[in-house]
């Protein structure tokens, strides 16, 4: 049976429940699918707020969500911000999703086990 360190569990739960209010917006979403598809490496709040459909303040809020959740990162180019994906933090957001839906996949295999 999977044991798992409660101090831990509370700290990892925590980090996702950040990470999941995040990603909790259909437009934040919407705006992580857009820079995976195609060519498009980075964006400003300008584009963003086009392609969206949002008013730049809302697009701008929800581009520092993004960034305080570590999914994306900025960078300064003249007078414009650049947003990326932070592809470290992205690495440790997927190894904390991984070991929480490996604990529920073991749970249910267990009980499946015992039926």
């Amino acid at each position: 049976m999977l044991r798992v360190n409660s101090e831990y569990c509370c700290d990892l739960s925590q980090e996702l429940e950040e990470l999941f209010k995040a990603l909790g917006n259909i437009n934040r979403l919407l705006l992580v699918y857009f820079l995976t598809s195609g060519d498009i490496k980075r964006v400003n709040v300008t584009q963003m707020a086009n392609k969206m459909g949002l008013t730049q303040p809302a697009a701008s809020q929800h581009l520092k969500i993004l960034k305080n959740a570590n999914i994306l990162k900025a960078s300064k180019q003249g007078n414009q911000i650049y947003y990326t994906f932070n592809h470290s933090a992205l690495v440790k957001h997927k190894k904390k999703i991984d070991f929480l839906f490996g604990c529920v996949l073991s749970k249910c295999e267990l009980l499946e086990e015992n039926r």
